[in-house]
């Protein structure tokens, strides 16, 4: 018999359908699902799309990511299906200014790992058949939420046929995007700053000669970033201050500012887009808890954000486990879960600020400059190895200090 709305839910009572409600099945809630379901616990995962996402969007995996996916057997076969970047070349209007060479980062994966985010996403809903203790539902949209001392209870609505449902668990956890509705629902506010700058990509069958290069052009009419896709693609961004910017606008701005012809029909995607910069202004309320772009949104630039999320993940994921084992109070934990996540994120979402403001300076004399600096740069090996590891994000810290909760990046979660 389910419980009326304000009666107590005590941990693992019968009125409880699941340990944990996850809401939102992009690539931080899959794997956090993994984390939980390989620990046994009972996962219930409601997303609303329904059916594969079908565009590329984020296509970097780090170094710690992939460390942490090599714990749930997942990295080897997204190593495989995916496109190792071991070098980025950056270059001016004149000349090659340098290069980073990702293969002196240390083993076992001295690369980036550039895979579609649509990949990833079909690889971790397919694998999730491993765990039964994992109900994952799709076409189910989260339209409520109430909790008490002792338990998290959605409102979950089939978007096929509008039917209505509650669900109730010991937790719940927010994966559900930058425009969370959960978010909405707990009446957690946002900061948010909005860059001065648009970009406009797409992605094209790769002509070029690069292979598994990164190639970065920088010039004083703006910026490209090219970069390589399994199965013979290519992805290119541009700086763009057109109004309205579209594959024609992209093709030119290449063309323009790399000498690459690429064809405007053969075009397999593209997407324009206005960075930002969004912080939650607590990570959890009660029971239900923030993860990955809920609670927090960086520049795209430099491929840290969804990175940072796993590691959101990494950290939820054992705290959750934590509390299961343990039932004590939940709050001292998620606010340290809290502290620990707003520090990385602040480092992560600084460099990739910074990266952005050095990369789209236009005009003569700032180019200049900037070509004088990368230059030197990358010509010193010690600064360039480090650089290596700084852009591969393993120059983060885990956490501010020691974490309250255990976390080992060595060690089962």
């Amino acid at each position: 018999m389910r419980a009326a709305p304000g009666e107590s839910h005590p941990i693992g009572s019968s009125s409880l359908e699941a340990d944990v409600i996850l809401v939102g099945a992009g690539p931080i809630g899959l794997f956090l699902a993994h984390l939980l379901g390989r620990f046994g616990m009972k996962i219930l995962l409601f997303e609303k799309r329904q059916g594969e996402a079908t565009a590329s969007m984020a296509i970097g995996v780090m170094p710690p990511s992939l460390r942490l996916f090599e714990h749930l057997a997942l990295a080897a076969p997204l190593v495989q299906a995916g496109c190792g970047v071991r070098s980025a070349w950056v270059h001016d209007d004149h000349s090659t200014l340098g290069s980073l060479d990702f293969s002196t980062l240390p083993g076992p994966f001295p690369f980036i790992l550039s895979t579609p985010q649509g990949d990833l996403m079909r690889l971790l809903r397919a694998r999730l058949a491993q765990y039964p203790s994992i109900r994952f539902m799709e076409g189910c949209e989260a339209i409520g939420l109430r909790q008490d001392a002792a338990a998290v209870t959605v409102q979950v609505r089939q978007v096929q046929d509008g039917t209505i449902k509650d669900w109730t668990a010991g937790y719940g956890v927010a994966c559900d995007g930058h425009d969370s509705p959960v978010r909405r629902m707990l009446g957690v506010p946002t900061s948010r700053k909005q860059y001065p700058v648009s970009f406009v990509m797409g992605d094209f069958p790769d002509t070029t000669p690069w292979q598994s290069e990164a190639h970065l052009f920088f010039s004083p009419r703006g910026s490209i970033e090219s970069f390589p896709l399994p199965q013979g693609q290519r992805r290119w961004v541009a700086l763009t201050e057109h109004p309205k910017p579209d594959v024609n606008v992209l093709v030119a701005q290449v063309r323009a500012i790399t000498g690459c012809q690429l064809e405007p029909s053969a075009e397999l995607g593209h997407s324009a887009f206005t960075p930002e910069r969004r912080l939650a202004q607590t990570f959890f309320k009660g029971r239900v808890v923030l993860c990955g772009d809920a609670a927090h949104v960086m520049s795209p630039i430099g491929g840290q954000g969804m990175n940072t999320g796993f590691a959101d993940a990494w950290h939820l994921a054992t705290l959750l486990r934590h509390l299961d084992r343990t039932r004590e109070a939940p709050a001292p934990l998620f606010a340290a879960y809290e502290r620990d996540r707003r520090h990385a994120f602040r480092i992560a979402a600084n460099r990739a600020a910074r990266g952005m403001w050095l990369g789209t300076r236009t005009g003569r004399i700032p180019s200049a400059l900037r070509a004088f600096l990368i230059r030197h740069a990358l010509s010193f090996r010690p600064f360039s190895r480090y650089l290596a590891r700084y852009f591969s994000m393993l120059s983060i810290p885990n956490g501010h200090g020691k974490p309250s909760y255990p976390i080992n990046l060595d060690a089962t979660p």
